[in-house]
This record gives C-alpha cells, structure tokens and sequence, in this order.
C-alpha cells in the first residue's frame, strides 16, 4: 500500500502572494512616475507688463502668461511668496527685464499650457 505524505507548502509559497503584490506596486509606481513630466525649465525673457496682464515670449517662440500673484525674487535675492513682481510694472510701454521665469508643462484632460511657477528680477 502506498504511503500518503501530507503536503506541506514550500518557502516560497507563502511569500508568493507578497512578492507579487509589491512587484506590481513597482511596476505602477515606475509606470506613473514615467508619465508624469516633473521637467521644470528656466529662461531669461523680456516681457511685455500692462495693467491687467504680463505676457513672455519664450526661446522657442512660445508666449507664455505670467499670473499677477507669482512667487518671485527680486533685484537684491529677497523671495516674495506672491504679488506682482517690481521688475514688471504695470507700464505697458513695451519689453520690461530681463527677468528670469521658471515654467513647467501641464496636461489636463488632454489641454496642454506652460505655467509659470517663479519669476526672478535680474535688474
């Protein structure tokens, strides 16, 4: 008559399921982080500042809005947390700066735009 041994579930049985699991937090993690674009850009500009709006125009011909509440630096290093930037009165007499802008890329439900995070007065 045969013998019957009881199974006993291997080592690796019992990690099986855990090991799974964080291997596909890895691969969703490393496939979120891919799409995401974290790329912040910074470009010295002139730009054109009247009453109601300040417009850039980038390097590669983008136009850009700088919003009238903006992080900014000004002339002698000091971070202003918001308010219009000194460097860009509301003169509407043509180019003001240079000033230095730091942009990012944005995407939302498929519309793309350039945002302006920080300005920085240069002079």
């Amino acid at each position: 008559m045969s013998q019957l041994k009881p199974h006993i579930a291997p080592e690796r049985t019992r990690w099986a399921v855990p090991l799974a699991v964080l291997v596909l937090a890895v691969v969703v993690f490393v496939g979120y982080m891919a799409g995401r674009s974290e790329r912040v850009v910074t470009e010295e500009v002139g730009c054109l500042s009247a009453q109601r709006v300040i417009g850039c125009t980038l390097s590669d011909g983008w136009d850009i809005a700088v919003p009238l509440d903006v992080a900014w630096t000004d002339v002698s290093g000091m971070f202003h947390e918001s308010g219009r930037p000194d460097c860009l009165p509301p003169t509407g007499r043509g180019l003001e700066g240079p000033v230095r802008i730091s942009w990012t890329e944005v995407e939302v439900d498929g519309r793309g735009w350039r945002q302006v995070l920080q300005v920085a007065c240069m002079d």
